[in-house]
């Protein structure tokens, strides 16, 4: 415990005892210090300049794009979207995946341990499109209800997003059988992993959801940072969120084309420094 402590600086400052990871970690000094040698003498935008500092940023960014494939095992970089955390994930989702397909009368499911991120952007979606909502309630011990689970999934399910781990109990949902059962409806299922990203390894091919989000700052990394991992034939589908600089393909007077994901999902300059900082986390953990 000593040594594990002994990484992160704000303990030797501080007599702290720290019990609030659930929402948020504290920093270790390799991540405190990958982020400060970026923008002490490596600082450059990325994919748009030629110059040395442009490229060494580049290469790092999609670098930690690599690793996150790897410590996540998707089956490619490509699945792999930058977004401000989490939250940014589920809604990218909501908008650009399930907005155009959600007609009246189809079904989404959630449940009631959802955290508020993936609860409201399907609330507010259901609503806005005369769809229903099918809440599933947690058992007497707090397990999620497969029973009740079971019996709302119908050829209406159109989506499940699903908790993989609860902030408040800290119950492991069953995600696997949630997402094979939502398969045999031909349902999509998104995972919020925020809370096991860091306690757990974890298989994108494993699990076999459809979509996956998480947080850096819940893992040792920066905030302002996360992924959204989408399965490669789900995202070719999906509409770009957001229009602006580096999604671009081609710009004409009235019309426009759009990179393949994930590039068409990362509109803008992104969060370089913390993208770095999410790989030395990665890193840091992978080292453990």
């Amino acid at each position: 415990m000593e040594y594990f402590r002994g990484h992160f600086p704000i303990f030797s400052k501080n007599q702290v005892v720290y019990l609030d990871s659930a929402a948020t970690t504290q920093k270790p000094q390799e991540v405190i210090d990958a982020i400060a040698k970026f923008y002490s003498s490596k600082y450059g935008t990325v994919h748009r300049g030629l110059y040395d500092l442009s490229s060494s940023a580049t290469r790092d960014f999609e670098n930690t794009r690599n690793l996150i494939a790897q410590f996540i095992d998707a089956r490619s970089s490509s699945e792999i979207i930058y977004t401000s955390g989490a939250t940014e994930s589920i809604n990218l989702v909501a908008h650009s995946y399930l907005r155009p397909l959600l007609r009246a009368g189809d079904e989404v499911i959630i449940s009631i341990m959802e955290h508020h991120a993936n609860f409201v952007p399907w609330q507010q979606l259901v609503k806005e499109k005369n769809a229903t909502l099918r809440i599933v309630p947690v058992s007497e011990n707090g397990q999620f209800d497969l029973g009740v689970y079971k019996k709302y999934l119908t050829r209406k399910t159109r989506f499940v997003a699903v908790t993989h781990v609860s902030n408040v109990t800290g119950v492991v949902n069953p995600v696997r059988q949630i997402v094979d059962l939502a398969h045999e409806v031909g349902a999509h299922v998104l995972v919020d992993g925020a809370q096991s990203i860091a306690h757990m390894p974890l298989s994108m091919q494993g699990l076999d959801c459809d979509f996956f989000a998480f947080s850096g700052h819940k893992l040792y990394g920066p905030t302002g940072v996360g992924v959204l991992y989408g399965k490669k034939a789900l995202l070719h589908e999906m509409i770009p969120y957001r229009y602006g600089g580096e999604m671009i393909l081609e710009v004409k007077e009235k019309v426009s084309t759009f990179k393949p994901a994930p590039h068409r999902f990362e509109a803008g300059t992104p969060n370089i420094a913390g993208v770095v900082g999410l790989g030395a986390a990665i890193r840091f953990i992978l080292d453990l």
